[in-house]
């Protein structure tokens, strides 16, 4: 259905007046963000994924489970799986976390983005074989199709180029780009993951991209010990890990997003926790009159 129909997601019916003019007050991500900051204890964590990588021989890291832990929230809390196109609000088919890499650990080492499908039902270790999976050929130096357009691009004039990203723009604010492309574009997803703390660097707050759809920006940080208070309320030398988060408020009130990041950190500090295979509320359907 023209306008509303989107190959990536379906509008979302029975959103309140108060949240549905958001889109039409704040027409960007950037004077939409809200900023967002976690110290989260790792140290259980980090057992788990020890224990993990002497079990199966499979390399892992905090991202990982990270990453895994999200699709978990994101799936149990729908809400936060949204985006904002067209002045709509849309809840997303899947979940979509795109994540940066570095081809090698030196200074002048190119980042590589990588986008993958995760579905909250599996197992961190078929979690970790994916995601391994794309970080291999992202480091393999195989250019993704992002990679071959923009070589595309600059081969032309900027004002062609600069032609070609309006196209772009203005095709996704109508729901007329083509699903191929979204599903390529690194900036199209459900979250994007910096792992600042893989190359010893504590956590800025990222802006989001006006160009894609990514509702959600998470920096991860280095470990550090802190002084924090045990079960007891007693001071205690604990593994934290600082997360930083930007978020576009027009896809749910700060309070639903806010307490489904509080979920992700209980996810992360708790490795034996276990959520519901159902996501707590249906997935919307399209809303007529939109």
């Amino acid at each position: 259905m023209p306008f509303r129909w989107r190959p990536d997601g379906t509008v979302v019916k029975n959103v309140p007046n108060t949240r549905r003019i958001m889109p039409f007050l704040m027409h960007g991500r950037s004077e939409s963000t809200v900023y967002y900051e976690q110290h989260v204890e790792v140290e259980k964590a980090w057992k788990y994924i020890e224990e993990f990588q002497k079990r199966t021989g499979h390399k892992a890291s905090i991202m990982h489970f990270i990453i895994w832990r999200s699709a978990q929230v994101l799936h149990q809390r729908p809400g936060l799986n949204r985006f904002v196109a067209g002045r709509r609000i849309y809840q997303r088919d899947g979940i979509w976390v795109s994540f940066s890499i570095k081809k090698q650990m030196q200074d002048d080492a190119p980042l590589v983005v990588v986008k993958k499908k995760i579905d909250p039902t599996w197992g961190f270790e078929e979690t970790v074989r994916q995601i391994q999976g794309g970080i291999k050929e992202g480091r393999a130096g195989t250019k993704s199709t992002s990679d071959k357009e923009m070589d595309l691009a600059f081969m032309l004039p900027n004002f062609i180029v600069s032609f070609f990203v309006w196209l772009l723009r203005t095709l996704n604010h109508f729901g007329w780009l083509p699903g191929s492309l979204i599903r390529e574009d690194e900036l199209y997803g459900s979250l994007f993951i910096a792992n600042l703390g893989s190359i010893g660097l504590q956590p800025a707050y990222h802006h989001l991209y006006e160009y894609g759809d990514i509702p959600i920006f998470m920096a991860l940080g280095t470990n550090e010990p802190r002084m924090m208070l045990d079960d007891r309320g007693r001071p205690a030398v604990k593994d934290i890990m600082t997360i930083r988060y930007s978020f576009d408020e027009r896809i749910n009130d700060g309070f639903y997003c806010i307490k489904a990041l509080e979920l992700l950190k209980n996810l992360v500090e708790d490795p034996e926790m276990e959520l519901a295979t159902e996501s707590e509320e249906p997935l919307p359907e399209e809303a007529p009159g939109i």
